[in-house]
């Protein structure tokens, strides 16, 4: 499996609150994309403690023995205890209190994608053509849902921040997770900086071709001449689907 990583601030935000995290084994690889939110620092501690969390219980618990579905539960558990770890932290630390992030994670494992996911950071892969593979858990992906607005007004809309669901804000959380062949297709993954700014067929023309390092600057510096409203983080990963 090879990776091309890229995370910028941005222009307007002065602390980046992203953190990625990328693994390359034997018989796993992942990557995993944290956007983190509260006040000063904090949101950066939730997204940082989150790949950390996330990474530490994966390693422990991952085995070349088990199934597809087996490790799709062992993803779900580990979002599970890096929930679990954030928001006790919070709550026992002042400075962090109410803090939390997003999550959304990658993994190839048996010539599967499998995935877990929390928030509005997403997962894509960039086959013939882009397909987002996450659902965003946000204001107005719900709005979306119920048909009061479009997919392209939802990028515009005021409140398309507004996250439903987030890593560390309560003490359980409900965690989305997937199983698709893997073909050996490009994947993305981003924080909601590099999409918030680009339309997808720009994700898709400047990251579906050349080396993944080359294209997930490219797509961060795309996403900074487009206004770099937020923190901007991409992930790129590529390998063979045995």
């Amino acid at each position: 499996m090879k990776f091309g990583t890229m995370t910028d601030v941005g222009r307007i935000r002065k602390i980046n609150e992203d953190t990625y995290k990328v693994f390359a084994g034997d018989y796993f690889s992942y990557g995993i994309v944290a956007d983190g939110m509260g006040g000063h620092l904090a949101g950066e501690v939730a997204s940082e403690m989150s790949v950390n969390k996330i990474s530490e219980y994966i390693n422990e618990h991952m085995s070349v023995e088990l199934d597809k579905f087996q490790v799709k539960e062992v993803l779900r558990r580990a979002f599970l205890y890096a929930n679990k770890e954030i928001y006790e932290y919070s709550c026992n630390t002042e400075s962090v209190m109410g803090m939390g992030t997003t999550s959304t994670l990658c993994m190839i494992y048996d010539g599967n994608i499998i995935y877990a996911h929390v928030g509005d950071s997403r997962a894509y892969t960039l086959g013939s053509s882009p397909e987002q593979i996450t659902r965003d858990h946000s204001f107005v992906q719900e709005l979306v849902k119920l048909g009061q607005i479009t997919p392209e007004e939802a990028k515009h809309h005021p409140r398309r921040n507004y996250i439903t669901r987030a890593m560390g804000v309560e003490s359980e959380v409900k965690v989305d997770t997937g199983i698709k062949p893997y073909n050996g297709e490009r994947i993305l993954l981003c924080s909601d900086g590099l999409f918030n700014d680009l339309e997808d067929s720009e994700l898709f023309e400047t990251a579906k071709n050349g080396d993944l390092q080359d294209c997930a600057e490219r797509l961060v510096k795309l996403a900074n001449e487009k206004g770099g409203s937020d923190n901007i983080t991409a992930v790129l990963m590529e390998g063979s689907n045995d």
